[in-house]
């Protein structure tokens, strides 16, 4: 019996369609190993306990990521890629805290009330109060006022409720009480325990905003030198790194006259490669682009002598203070700094870790511990990773030529799969 036209034409189809799909993501999957290769490596040490643990990235291996930091990874002894969440301080954090009064004291009539009396010792304006208080499903009534002396009060708010007290993830919660403002020296609390037994006070207080620097790294120095111009009037500050580093605050430390105010700006270079086609091969000639962008500044004695800057690489620095018909300012150093930025990892206590970074055609990795951020504690213990070492380049230049041959093999193979199936294709098509 003759094979049905379905199987001579459709089944082939089917296979080689599958088999040109499979030397397409192996094809791809090499391709992708030869683009990931990383020029840098530090060592992290061991740590002592197991858990979530922060690794603090020093300017040396930041000043060879990509500004987003995409090009990093960390591995473990044998090779395996650990997940990690990328954090980076805040250069100003706003805190709460709870700020306590003192608790003069605390009574209860049976079947009548309790009385809460609190100092605000400093007299402080205030329109609130809030109670520490452990969980209870009751209702109370409340009633303030104040005093200077604790022999004459006055009222404050004759009627409050206190509602439902019940927090779910824990044994306490705050309730907060608002009142018109006053500087009273004593505060009263009077809570209607009639129909109900007394309520557990643990404390009273305010909640404090205050603002909270970052944690910043200084960045080691090559040179620094100053250059003061007569003719125009001018003092030059030349700061030089080891390697590209990315600066966010500049501290002065400046020692005479005692009282200045001072015009300056801070001036960047950068450099960038161009490339250049010869015949049939692509040559790389590096040139300098003297791309320079100024951003201006005051120096006065009346504020900090810090500049904030904004986050791009840099080798070198350059500051131009305008003097005026002033004598130079007398300026003993420019430190630089980074905000620390930590690469968060769940590690096994007693064993090495690597980081391997540098690589700028490379992607950020995307993991799953991203969507439990919020479950990672913050104040994990923190490692600082080693210094930076180059990658063997002869292990890259032997990498390099077989990697790009499996390459070529395998889009010689896809090359041939399609001729074929052309080939195979317009067989078909001949026939009746």
């Amino acid at each position: 019996m003759p094979t049905p036209l379905f199987y001579q034409t459709h089944l082939p189809m089917h296979l080689s369609r599958k088999l040109l799909l499979l030397l397409a993501l192996w094809c791809g999957g090499v391709a992708q190993a030869v683009a990931q290769e990383y020029n840098w490596q530090a060592t992290v040490p061991a740590p002592a306990q197991s858990g979530y643990h922060s690794i603090l990235l020093s300017p040396e291996i930041t000043g060879q990521l990509q500004q987003d930091l995409a090009d990093i990874r960390l591995y473990d002894a044998a090779g395996t890629e650990v997940p990690y969440l990328l954090r980076t301080e805040e250069p100003v954090q706003y805190r709460k805290l709870f700020r306590p009064y003192k608790i003069v004291s605390y009574t209860h009539r049976a079947g009548c009330c309790s009385e809460l009396i609190i100092t605000n010792q400093e007299q402080q304006k205030i329109n609130n109060i809030s109670l520490l208080i452990r969980n209870a499903d009751v209702q109370k009534q409340v009633a303030l006022s104040g005093s200077d002396n604790q022999q004459d009060w006055y009222v404050l708010k004759a009627k409050d409720l206190l509602y439902a007290i019940e927090n779910t993830q824990g044994t306490t919660e705050v309730k907060l009480l608002n009142f018109p403002l006053n500087d009273y020296k004593y505060l009263r609390l009077v809570l209607n325990d009639s129909s109900s037994a007394p309520l557990n006070i643990i404390n009273a207080g305010y909640y404090d905003t205050h603002p909270e620097s970052g944690k910043y790294t200084l960045i080691p120095q090559q040179g620094f030198s100053r250059t003061d111009s007569a003719a125009t009037k001018k003092t030059y500050l030349r700061l030089q790194f080891p390697q590209p580093v990315y600066p966010e605050r500049l501290e002065f430390e400046i020692n005479s006259p005692a009282l200045y105010y001072r015009p300056a700006r801070l001036l960047t270079k950068t450099e960038s490669s161009t490339g250049r086609r010869r015949g049939l091969f692509r040559k790389q000639k590096r040139r300098l682009q003297q791309s320079a962008t100024s951003l201006p500044f005051t120096l006065s004695s009346n504020t900090p002598a810090t500049v904030e800057l904004p986050r791009r690489q840099v080798e070198e620095l350059v500051i131009e203070i305008d003097n005026a018909d002033n004598p130079p300012l007398d300026v003993a150093a420019v430190k630089a700094y980074q905000l620390n930025r930590y690469l968060v990892a769940n590690l096994e206590a007693g064993k090495p870790y690597t980081l391997q970074f540098g690589d700028e055609k490379a992607t950020a990795p995307t993991y799953e511990l991203q969507h439990f951020r919020a479950d990672i504690p913050t104040d994990a213990p923190v490692l600082e990773a080693g210094g930076t070492t180059a990658l063997q380049a002869a292990a890259k230049s032997t990498k390099k030529p077989a990697s790009k041959i499996l390459i070529w093999v395998a889009l010689a193979i896809i090359l041939a799969g399609l001729g074929w199936m052309t080939v195979r294709l317009l067989n078909e098509m001949k026939k009746p």
